[in-house]
């Protein structure tokens, strides 16, 4: 069979692959299952062009991949568990109570998360340090969970668009031979508008639905349960401090593990092997009905199962000739403003590749030939494209790990991220208002 025959086929799987997905999602059913039997679809249209041992190779390629994730999940994981034990979730859930205005708890958690994501340039970073202390506070205040859900994840995602310590961010430039810091002025250029209007819409969102209350009582059982005072907040500024010095998490949070550690003995009256064994399988206290319970490796293992997977995915898909047909037949349907076919394609290969960075990359080098020499052009629309589109995905690493950290719907947050689509649709329209685009060098 010719390999353009093989395209309706990839078509079928592709389609086949959404269904099933879309499918788990909303009743509910693991991930790890769904993409387990996308990667047997794929692996089957895969035999058309190579052997099995060959699919089995490209799949062990692709997983590999996923190595530096895996790692940093679990280290995620720990570092929740043992904060919650030593004291430092709680002291910054108590503080955040003590300040908290229930007409604007919305939009402060948008603000809190968005600032702290530009600090510190990584969302999963983001999502530990304050995303989990606010869902938590909201758990306890009777508010939609799924509104407060969506400023978090507009917020954690902030930073991985325009921090000069992105990592997304350096590999936009890296890819698109163009300068970080001049990106990155681009990027307030070309968003200020949208984010005016994300401001607005949580504000409008926080004074429809307040917190209807500050729980005192919730409080009240964090002082008892534990010290609060500023020391336990010394393993938060461990990682926002080498963040800032472009530390990796890597070697911030095991010595924010240590500090915490420490803490948790010295000043919580912990025992050792409590505290070790909160790294596992997380904290969990004897008082019926805490909120400050969990973390640990184990409440990683759903992402841990779907990252290798989608990498696998991953890695056959981007050897198979058919898939490369189908993105350069989407990709040659160009117009003079390519932005739109930009965005399209960066859903793709987020739902796909189901990894923001596979998305960047594979978007890029299907959208290059359409910029031409404007790499500041094409820098900034994969910036406004497939960095904020790859949260939308709920079966894609970046928006299936924070969700997840958090306790959210893997789908009911959607409607409220109000930055991650706003961007690109604003920006969209721009393009679509001055015709020939608005240049960025």
């Amino acid at each position: 069979m010719k390999q353009g025959s093989w395209l309706p086929i990839l078509i079928l799987g592709v389609l086949l692959s959404f269904i099933i997905l879309i499918f788990c999602v909303i009743h509910n059913i693991a991930l790890g299952y769904a993409l387990a039997l996308c990667w047997v679809i794929f692996m089957a249209i895969g035999k058309r062009e190579y052997g099995l041992k060959t699919l089995l190779r490209f799949s062990w390629e692709g997983a590999k991949t996923s190595f530096g994730v895996l790692k940093t999940l679990i280290l995620i994981g720990a570092v929740i568990g043992i904060w919650m034990a030593s004291g430092t979730i709680a002291t910054i859930v108590y503080d955040a109570f003590r300040i908290t205005n229930p007409q604007t708890f919305i939009l402060i958690a948008f603000v809190v998360c968005a600032g702290v994501s530009f600090i510190i340039g990584t969302s999963f970073g983001t999502i530990s340090i304050v995303g989990l202390p606010l869902m938590l506070i909201a758990k306890s205040g009777d508010i939609n969970l799924n509104i407060v859900a969506g400023a978090i994840m507009a917020g954690v995602y902030f930073g991985d668009r325009c921090s000069p310590l992105s990592s997304s961010a350096s590999l936009v430039a890296t890819i698109t031979a163009t300068r970080l810091f001049r990106n990155i002025r681009n990027m307030f250029a070309s968003s200020w508008l949208a984010l005016l209007l994300t401001l607005a819409g949580y504000w409008g969102l926080s004074l429809l639905n307040p917190l209807n209350h500050i729980n005192t009582s919730f409080m009240t059982q964090l002082k008892h349960n534990f010290t609060i005072n500023w020391l336990m907040l010394i393993p938060v500024i461990i990682v926002l401090v080498l963040s800032v010095l472009r530390q990796p998490i890597s070697r911030s949070i095991p010595l924010s593990i240590l500090a915490a550690a420490i803490l948790g003995v010295t000043e919580q009256h912990q025992q050792i092997s409590t505290l070790l064994a909160t790294l596992v399988v997380g904290y969990h206290p004897a008082t019926a009905h805490a909120l400050v319970q969990g973390g640990g490796v184990v409440s990683m293992i759903s992402p841990l199962t779907v990252v290798p997977i989608s990498c696998a995915i991953a890695g056959i898909l981007n050897h198979l000739a058919s898939f490369t047909n189908l993105q350069q037949s989407l990709a040659n349907r160009q117009t003079k403003l390519p932005f739109g076919m930009t965005v399209l394609i960066s859903f793709i290969t987020s739902a796909i590749g189901c990894n923001q960075s596979i998305a960047i990359i594979m978007t890029n080098t299907l959208m290059r030939p359409a910029y031409g020499k404007h790499n500041g052009q094409l820098a900034v629309d994969l910036e406004n494209s497939s960095i904020l589109t790859a949260p939308l995905i709920p079966w894609n690493i970046a928006a299936f790990v924070p969700t997840a950290v958090i306790g959210a719907s893997f789908v009911g947050y959607i409607p409220f991220a109000l930055y991650l689509y706003l961007v690109p649709l604003v920006y969209g329209l721009q393009q679509l208002i001055f015709k020939k685009g608005v240049n960025y060098h």
